[in-house]
Parts: structure tokens; sequence; C-alpha cells
């Protein structure tokens, strides 16, 4: 991750531009960046230039109340074999999201803002274990992305809470370590 960071780093420089991606979390594709400015708007188009593909942005204010509403949500009713994670979808391109969404095969949804969708995916837990099973992941993430894409339109990506909360630790780390 660190040899894609820099060519990234090195992307955004030759755009000339002050964006630059200055943690990560793991491999999730999760990144701390430093903007150019305090236009998100802005600072996503720079990322999303330099990576190819557009990129949701969010400041530490937001990631903290998103996450706060995700944690607030009631879970849907067990089913038996199944384990619900929690999760948030983030829009990054396109048209945000106007509607109640409908469950799907691979997760039920709740409303945190037209930008932002909190998520409980449906985990297949391995036979008579309380693990999910890893053999049996159903698209995972990139799955509940593609479920609001056809129900929305535009362009999502979505991470388990705990990504998007290990996410929000790098950056405060960051924060309180900036000038």
């Amino acid at each position: 991750m660190q040899e894609y960071v820099q060519a990234t780093n090195q992307k955004l420089a030759l755009l000339r531009t002050r964006t630059r991606i200055t943690d990560w979390h793991y491999g999730t594709g999760n990144f701390v960046v430093q903007g150019s400015d305090n236009n998100r708007l802005s600072v996503a188009d720079e990322l999303s230039l330099a990576l190819g593909t557009p990129c949701a942005i969010l400041t530490i204010e937001d990631l903290v109340a998103h996450i706060a509403a995700a944690k607030k949500a009631t879970s849907p009713p067990d089913e038996l074999g199944f384990h619900w994670t929690r999760g948030i979808a983030f829009w990054a391109a396109g048209k945000p999201c106007t509607i109640i969404l409908r469950p799907t095969t691979h997760a039920v949804f709740f409303p945190i803002n037209k930008h932002t969708v909190g998520v409980f995916k449906k985990d297949k837990l391995a036979e008579g274990k309380e693990t999910m099973d890893s053999e049996s992941r159903a698209g995972g993430w990139s799955a509940i992305s593609a479920d609001i894409t056809k129900a929305v339109g535009g362009t999502w990506t979505s991470r388990a809470l705990d990504r998007v909360e290990g996410t929000l630790a790098k950056a405060h780390r960051y924060s309180s370590t900036s000038p």
C-alpha cells in the first residue's frame, strides 16, 4: 500500500495540487487525505483524477456523525445462519440518495443523509459456528455499493463500520499532529 500511496501522491503533485494522502487504513482503500483547500468536492475531484475513480471525501466531523448514526440504528431481526454487519455507504459521484432504499438480498439500508446510507450487510455464518463463512461472501461490500447504484444511480462505495472507525482513528491521530 505504501508504494500505491507514493505513486498517487506523485500524480497529485503533477496536478500541481497540495492534496496528499497522509495515511491509510490497511488495504481497504480508505485514506486520510490532507486537502489543498477546505472544499471537499475540490479535494474529491483531485483525488479522483489521480486515482482514476470517483472518490468519497468526508471531514472528520462528518465521519464522527455518520458513525454515531450507524451505531444508533436498530439491527434487523436475527436470521438463523446469518449475521448483520454494520456499515456505511458513501456517495462518490452522480446522483445522491433521495429515496428510502428497500432491502436487497445483500443488505438492509437506513438513511443517514443524501450522501450517506447506513447498511446492515447480511453475512452468512460458517456452518454451526458464530464466525462468518469466508467462502460465501455474496459479493462483499462491492455488492452493497452495486445495490445502491442500481436503486439510486450515481457511484457509491461502502465499508464495514469497523473499517470506517479505523480510518477515523488514523485521521484523528494525524489531525492532532498537524499544524
